[in-house]
């Protein structure tokens, strides 16, 4: 099997051209790659999102302990969610 790079310019109609592409005789699959920054920047957005939640679950962790407050078990948050 023999593949093509195409490389479209920042803002261009990304699905139109790859249905076009698509279109054409002996044209296996056509597949959108993300570029390096694109990734870059989710992966980092992913690790920001991470580290609000685990820090906001600590500070109720910490919070908890200091008031003398029972938190919910992993069983009884399960029992919840099927209830909803």
């Amino acid at each position: 099997m023999t593949q093509i790079l195409v490389t479209l310019h920042e803002g261009a109609p990304t699905q139109t051209v790859r249905r076009a592409i698509g279109l054409l005789k002996g044209v296996a699959a056509t597949t959108v790659m993300k570029s390096k920054a694109e990734a870059d920047r989710k992966t980092l957005e992913q690790q920001q999102f991470v580290k609000e939640t685990l820090t906001r679950a600590l500070d109720e962790l910490k919070e908890a302990k200091r008031t003398g407050r029972k938190l919910q078990s992993a069983d009884d948050f399960m029992k919840e969610l099927e209830m909803e």
